[in-house]
């Protein structure tokens, strides 16, 4: 059921440069040898002393980065396009890549990259070698150049600047011949010289077939040169030698995440090359891997490459807007979530914030970014460890306590033992409340933490609150909420002596807990609000406004008798205010039972999600949509008396690409008393024909006189498996029903 990735993920290339070896842009070596006599001690020593280059470390810096999907598939409405695209559908009526920059900023991030060309070959920017771009547009009488525009915006943001160029061309004729490979690189070399600096070139590894039918073989290596000689600074991310895709499109990166991965297909001749050439070689990393750097993994590598993680994900289901996802923008809490489990798990974020057909940022995705801003900020502008002090230990090299709060990762704490368990003890500046605890290694010096505890002491004795793995550039862990004036980071595995550049212990602003978590109910629901600050002060709207000290305080469960939309906000005893919770709740006069239980993936929201007046998307997991897994779908709703009804309808999905199909028969029956019924209408459906792919919404509806009763029943009958010719050919077919309407 899940979108098809845009990845192709099993096989990434890792092309190691020149950059590997002693040159000026290196802070350190970032591709280590490993020889067949050397122990596993030298081993590790070896792996603890690989280091990022200097555009490595630089990115690494960024933190949050944003990508901006912005094509023709936008005024499409599609995710992919096939290359046959008219450029007059471009045409967007407000387009302000200076917002993007601002949206973007405002939110934290420090780099912004740019769809230049999708896989369907449209290019944002007037490019000499091909027509199918925006000179051919309406838009600016073909005049504009989206590319140009955002570049400046960049600049004016003092944001740094990516291009997105898709190898896969599905427009250009030449694509699968050795000529696409020049045509590639001419627009590359027009990107990277028209702009200014480029800080960031991103390549996914999708390769399909051309117009021609032919697949493309990619000159990766000649790709690489071009940017290297016109973008040294750039790094190359995803298919390229600085950065490398984390595996998935979730946005949660690894508990265990190493940016040192094992070298296995290289040979000591072409190590030395790829040391003192600029030779390019391409080893084999699959990043869909669990385990990339553990002391099994390099043990029988040739060598040992820094490789960091990128995370990306969408704000939106969709990579591209769609204006049946405006519901669906990812909430503050759950971007901070993905910021907990990407960037503080050494990884970058790249979060995707997807311009809709005015070529604006939509205003439910800034108001989400605001909101996650909101909690970024409220947690980490207090570090509560400043002014901490280092109590001294036999086996650490004590510094001043200050380095470990300066923001600054090069000047560090460094402990004496070499792979044994070492220990830095903290005396905070009093007792502190805390429940976010950060670590940074000085990764100039290499990436060395395998396993640490965190400990408080509480009465006279250490007691651990949280273990983890990795550090790397920073590792954040939400902890229990705890209060302590003595704790301790214990080393309990390394690979070499480690350093901590940063520790901080942060508190977040106090949420809100809605129980339930919003649905449709009927006659009356009992709401409760509760905080993980038991001291914070709990205020709530029913009509979604935005609360504040002036508006209802909890001091109860709520009771609902009647629609709601329920915002609640908690405010700490110092003032803190969390980012407000929203929830929605629907008062229904019907109750509703299924003879077969719809899917635990696809409920609808609950069992009432059939009648509780929203309506569903063309998105099939949109949330609103119920799903019954080759079964029929027989509904029983109970109107509590005895009614006139004259219509019924109800909605259900078609999009056979993931095996949706409509019913073959609707039937729509009534009864007096729930077990005899009558039928109203027989509705004959749908037969799923081949080769068609739209996806449809379809409306079943019935009309009579009107009819006394008190219990509806509609059966929808499934198709119940792919037909012969479907791809899922005698697997189990899918029934997609949102709304049922009664008048």
């Amino acid at each position: 059921m899940s979108q098809t990735s845009y990845f192709i993920p099993f096989i990434f290339l890792l092309i190691l440069t020149g950059c590997f070896g002693p040159s000026e842009d290196n802070l350190g070596h970032n591709l280590v040898a490993i020889l067949p006599e050397d122990n596993v001690y030298q081993i590790l020593t070896k792996a603890s002393m690989v280091a990022p280059s200097e555009r490595q470390l630089n990115w690494q810096k960024y933190e949050l980065t944003a990508f901006v999907h912005f094509t023709i598939n936008t005024f499409t409405d599609k995710e992919w396009g096939d290359g046959t695209e008219d450029p007059a559908w471009f045409y967007p009526t407000a387009l302000d890549a200076k917002q993007w920059a601002r949206v973007c900023k405002e939110a934290g991030m420090k780099l912004m990259i740019v769809t230049a060309k999708h896989h369907d070959g449209f290019c944002l920017w007037p490019t000499e070698q091909t027509d199918h771009s925006v000179k051919s547009s309406p838009w600016k009488d073909g005049q504009g150049d989206v590319v140009g525009e955002a570049a400046e915006a960049c600049r004016g943001q003092g944001m740094k600047f990516g291009i997105y160029l898709s190898p896969w061309d599905r427009h250009e004729p030449t694509y699968g011949t050795e000529t696409y490979n020049e045509f590639f690189k001419a627009q590359l070399r027009e990107l990277l010289t028209r702009y200014g600096d480029v800080a960031e070139v991103w390549f996914d590894g999708a390769n399909g077939e051309g117009p021609n039918g032919k697949r493309q073989v990619y000159d990766w290596e000649g790709y690489f040169r071009l940017i290297r000689e016109l973008q040294p600074e750039a790094v190359i991310a995803i298919m390229g030698p600085d950065v490398r895709w984390v595996g998935t499109e979730s946005g949660y990166g690894r508990q265990t995440e190493w940016s040192v991965v094992p070298v296995k297909n290289m040979d000591q001749g072409q190590i030395a090359d790829a040391s003192q050439k600029n030779v390019l070689i391409k080893p084999e990393i699959n990043a869909m891997e669990d385990d990339l750097g553990s002391r099994e993994k390099i043990l029988d590598a040739t060598a040992l490459a820094w490789y960091p993680s990128e995370v990306d994900v969408s704000i939106r289901p969709g990579w591209f807007y769609h204006a049946s996802q405006d519901e669906q923008v990812k909430s503050p809490e759950k971007l901070f979530d993905i910021y907990f489990s990407s960037v503080g798990r050494n990884s970058v974020l790249l979060l995707n914030i997807p311009p809709d057909r005015r070529g604006l940022i939509h205003e439910n995705d800034i108001s989400s970014l605001r909101g996650f801003r909101n909690l970024l900020d409220h947690t980490f502008s207090d570090n509560l460890a400043s002014n901490a002090s280092i109590l001294p230990d036999v086996n650490t090299n004590v510094k001043r306590s200050s380095d470990l709060y300066d923001n600054l990762i090069e000047t560090s704490w460094a402990s004496k033992a070499s792979q044994d368990t070492s220990i830095l003890e903290l005396k905070l500046d009093g007792e502190k409340t805390f429940d976010v605890l950060m670590l940074q290694e000085n990764i100039r010096a290499g990436q060395r933490i395998e396993k640490f505890a965190f400990d408080i002491l509480k009465n006279g004795t250490w007691e651990t609150v949280a273990r983890g793995t990795t550090v790397g550039y920073k590792r954040l862990l939400r902890l229990p909420r705890t209060t302590a004036e003595r704790v301790r980071i214990v080393i309990e595995s390394a690979r070499m002596n480690p350093t901590i550049g940063e520790v901080g212990l942060f508190l977040r602003p106090p949420d809100v807990q809605v129980t339930p978590p919003g649905g449709v109910f009927v006659d009356s629901l009992e709401v409760l609000l509760t905080s993980s600050d038991p001291e914070a002060t709990l205020y709530y709207t029913l009509d979604g406004s935005i609360p504040d000290k002036t508006s209802p305080r909890f001091t109860g469960p709520l009771v609902l008798r009647e629609t709601a939309d329920l915002k609640a906000v908690a405010i700490s005893t110092d003032g803190k205010k969390g980012w407000h919770q929203r929830v929605y709740f629907t008062g229904s006069k019907y109750g509703i039972t299924f003879d077969f239980p719809p899917s635990s993936k696809y409920n609808g929201g609950g069992s009432l999600g059939l009648i509780d007046g929203r309506k569903a998307s063309r998105a099939y997991d949109d949330g609103l949509w119920t799903g019954f897994e080759a079964w029929d779908m027989i509904a029983t709703i109970d109107l509590g008396r005895e009614t006139a009804i004259q219509n019924i309808a109800s909605r259900f999905l078609k999009d056979m690409d993931r095996w949706i199909f409509l019913p073959t028969d609707v039937i729509y029956e009534t009864s007096d008393d729930g077990i005899r019924f009558t039928e109203m209408e027989h509705l004959k459906g749908h037969v799923p024909q081949e080769g068609d792919t739209e996806i449809q919404i379809q409306v079943y509806q019935a009309s009579s006189q009107p009819i006394m009763a008190r219990y509806i029943r509609v059966r929808a009958k499934n198709t119940g498996v792919c037909p012969d010719w479907h791809p899922g050919a005698g697997q189990k077919a899918w029934l997609f029903v949102d709304e049922i309407t009664i008048q």
